[in-house]
């Protein structure tokens, strides 16, 4: 009597595979998790400078840094179409020229940088506008926050 070979069914190893996928995906999530809130110093990364500075000033300064905001992007707006456009143009130009390209996207990061600037300065107005001790209270405040690193929410902000 001749032994016949059991027939292997094929859906068997795609599900062993799916199965062992699953089970890394859960290891791998429980691993990052596990070193993301350990509380060591070196898992957490300080915060971007900018968002810890407006976040931690009283809600009138942040209401006037934003209308501020607005009120600068509304009045370029109509130049901003115009050089969306100018880079539509310049990228269906046939023969490309990367260097038009590049002065256009040069102008952007100008009209960016003036934009921060501007709000440098009207952010270093308001804070030499406060007390002493508004000033203090801001300190701690921001220090807070590079503190708590990423997970920074829930700041303390003074109501003078």
């Amino acid at each position: 009597m001749s032994e016949e070979k059991p027939k292997t069914r094929r859906w068997l190893p795609i599900l062993l595979g799916l199965s062992l996928a699953l089970n890394l995906l859960v290891v791998g999530v429980v691993l990052g998790t596990a070193m993301r809130f350990r509380g060591g110093e070196g898992m957490r990364h300080a915060p971007s400078f900018g968002p810890v500075l407006y976040r931690a000033l009283p809600e009138e300064d942040r209401k006037a840094l934003r209308g501020q905001l607005r009120r600068d992007h509304e009045a370029s707006s109509h130049e901003r179409r115009e050089d969306f456009e100018a880079l539509a143009d310049a990228l269906r130009a046939v023969p490309f020229d990367p260097d038009a390209v590049q002065v256009l996207i040069g102008a952007q990061a100008a009209h960016r940088a003036e934009t921060h600037m501007a709000l440098n300065r009207a952010w270093l107005e308001r804070v030499s506008a406060m007390s002493d001790a508004q000033r203090a209270a801001y300190a701690e405040r921001v220090e807070e926050a590079v503190e708590r690193g990423k997970r920074y929410k829930g700041y303390k902000r003074d109501r003078d």
